[in-house]
């Protein structure tokens, strides 16, 4: 206000002494205080050019000078919080937030996290914005390359999640800091109770601990719940896009659950549609992959004919006995 209070003041000293109108005395004014000095116009009058010399050689250049050394001060303040994740990220929306990082060997999780949401179609657009206490200085070069955002705190300190925008949020991962402390799943459960009071509509992966803990977090508002695998963060992208497909990859780890086996069996000349439906008319379980000479190869077009001396299929324990069944009906035998 002061400069344009000064740039008018010397603007009418112009149009009354100088005789010039006023888009003239506005030019010379404006040429003068930004140094540039065209010379087209220049006060004629002893009045005039003290009123030139007072208002801006005197006073308007040192305040232009000062309110850009403010404005360039300003951005350096600015990009340094951001550095520091101490910057509030305001109108944020349709981003996905991760809330904790893992206690060990986090810059590797987080590249491989970050990495595979930008290679998944569906997520590829979409800012991620990290919230953890894990980077007070700033995040490593890495992770900046992958543009990843960031704030500074802990997810359970009072206040914190309101500056992050999660009613405008897409998805929200919940990380546990230590995959095998339970204290993890205690700070989990708490931040999904203050996440619920937020009324978000965002898709809110978790990971818990301890597995009685899983109806607990649903009940506090995750939608999907995971054991904290580190090194698998692809678990977690396919848990966002793909709700449900966690538990099948979960269950295959388990002994008392579906498993993955390999069926050493010979055939030929057999479609895979023919090797589906004999397996799963003999009760052997769901093909998914045939073998042959040590290569494998997955789920082949339903109509290619293959040959192989191995069959790997999705199925309990209990039926790995009825591969004498799959045998007699490949071979035609009743």
């Amino acid at each position: 206000m002061l400069l344009v209070t000064l740039v008018a003041i010397n603007t009418a000293a112009m149009i009354v002494f100088e005789k010039m109108t006023l888009s003239d005395g506005l030019w010379m004014s404006l040429t003068t205080i930004t140094t540039v000095g065209y010379g087209d116009y220049s006060p004629g009058t002893t009045i005039g050019r003290i009123t030139t010399v007072l208002s801006l050689y005197t006073f308007a250049i040192s305040v232009l000078t000062l309110l850009i050394s403010e404005i360039v001060e300003w951005r350096f303040l600015i990009n340094d919080r951001k550095r520091r994740g101490s910057w509030v990220w305001k109108n944020m929306r349709n981003h996905i937030q991760i809330i904790n990082s893992p206690n060990e060997d986090t810059e590797r999780y987080l590249k491989r996290l970050i990495k595979e949401i930008s290679d998944t179609q569906a997520l590829k657009d979409s800012p991620v914005k990290l919230l953890s206490r894990k980077y007070p200085d700033g995040l490593p070069q890495s992770l900046t390359d992958l543009k990843l955002l960031h704030r500074t705190g802990a997810a359970e300190d009072t206040g914190i999640l309101e500056t992050i925008s999660l009613d405008q949020a897409d998805y929200i991962v919940l990380l546990a800091r230590d995959p095998y402390d339970t204290v993890s799943d205690s700070v989990t459960f708490d931040v999904l109770t203050q996440i619920k009071a937020m009324n978000t509509n965002a898709q809110i992966v978790a990971e818990a601990v301890v597995d009685h803990n899983y109806s607990r977090f649903i009940e506090a508002g995750a939608n999907v719940v995971i054991r904290p695998i580190r090194a698998y963060p692809e678990l977690v992208v396919r848990a966002m896009v793909n709700p449900g497909t966690e538990k099948i990859i979960e269950d295959l780890l388990r002994e008392d659950g579906d498993s993955l086996y390999r069926k050493d069996i010979e055939f030929s000349g057999k479609t895979w549609l023919e090797l589906v439906s004999q397996a799963l008319i003999s009760g052997v379980g769901t093909p998914i992959a045939y073998t042959q000479n040590g290569d494998i190869h997955m789920q082949p077009k339903a109509d290619q004919v293959c040959d192989g001396d191995g069959l790997i299929v999705l199925s309990r324990q209990h039926d790995i006995g009825n591969v004498g069944r799959l045998e007699q009906a490949l071979s035609g035998e009743s």
